[in-house]
């Protein structure tokens, strides 16, 4: 494996935690970071599984900093915290979800594109989903090329949360985390990095994600799109395709995500570019 140059700025990966038990530590164990990288965790208010019951001091040698929050604030707010208790050296940003796995190079590629391209302020990969029995379910690729993510930015989120890894200057040059966009607060976010940086996606499949029906996004899947909506209007350009993006999340409305999710099992292609 290619050496990190040395002057590579270090990676925190943050993971917002709640009541995931074991998940933490599957998640935990895919990761392959460097000496000088850091790990954060937010307990965004567990009670039933805390994560200071778990949750090791490091990973490989790379140092974990559990933050527990009183209550339950949301996964904005958690993952808002987690980014401000990144070391200060700490210039790339890494997200990713309990249950979810990483690639043993996803870091390491992510840090070289990083490097590479000055410009690039966010970059993402394509992911695997799988079942909770580990059944393969789909591969997602998202647009590869900055003009690309751009185009599909109007009418959709063209980043996968938990493959990404970000400028920490982009990031607080946009402010961060937003509360005001609850359950599309990453599409926010990704779409505000977009006004002030390139973005790129790796089309390797670099995480593995695990969906279940009844997840986050099945269950506030109205608010999810009505807050897609949101973000549109704060970014409106009066572009064909944003004018698209509008009408088709109002028309989504009308739509299961599990129909959705059983064409994209049934037709694989249709769960890549979109």
């Amino acid at each position: 494996m290619a050496r990190v140059p040395a002057d590579s700025p270090p990676i925190c990966l943050v993971i917002a935690y709640h009541e995931e038990g074991e998940n933490l530590l599957r998640s935990l164990g895919s990761v392959t970071l460097e000496p000088g990288d850091s790990i954060v965790v937010v307990d965004d208010g567990s009670t039933r599984l805390p994560a200071r019951d778990l949750c090791p001091d490091a990973v490989a040698g790379v140092p974990v900093t559990l933050v527990e929050l009183a209550e339950n604030q949301g996964v904005a707010a958690a993952a808002r915290i987690g980014v401000a208790s990144a070391p200060d050296d700490a210039r790339y940003i890494a997200r990713l979800d309990c249950r979810d796995v990483c690639r043993a190079d996803r870091f390491r590629l992510q840090r070289a594109y990083l490097d590479a391209h000055p410009r690039c302020g966010i970059v993402g990969s394509s992911v695997d989903f799988r079942a909770l029995d580990g059944e393969h379910l789909y591969t997602h690729r998202q647009p590869e090329t900055d003009a690309e993510i751009r185009r599909l930015m109007r009418v959709n989120c063209a980043f996968t949360q938990p493959s990404v890894m970000f400028r920490r200057t982009a990031y607080d040059a946009v402010g961060g985390y937003s509360e005001s966009y609850p359950y599309a607060e990453d599409y926010a976010l990704f779409r505000a990095l977009m006004t002030v940086s390139d973005g790129y996606n790796l089309q390797e499949p670099l995480v593995v994600c695990s969906t279940m029906d009844g997840g986050i996004s099945q269950r506030h899947r109205r608010r999810q799109l009505l807050t897609r909506a949101k973000v549109i209007l704060t970014h409106w350009d009066w572009h064909p395709g944003s004018a698209y993006g509008l009408l088709r999340a109002v028309a989504q409305l009308a739509t299961s995500r599990n129909f959705t999710s059983r064409i994209k099992r049934a037709v694989p292609v249709l769960a890549g570019r979109r």
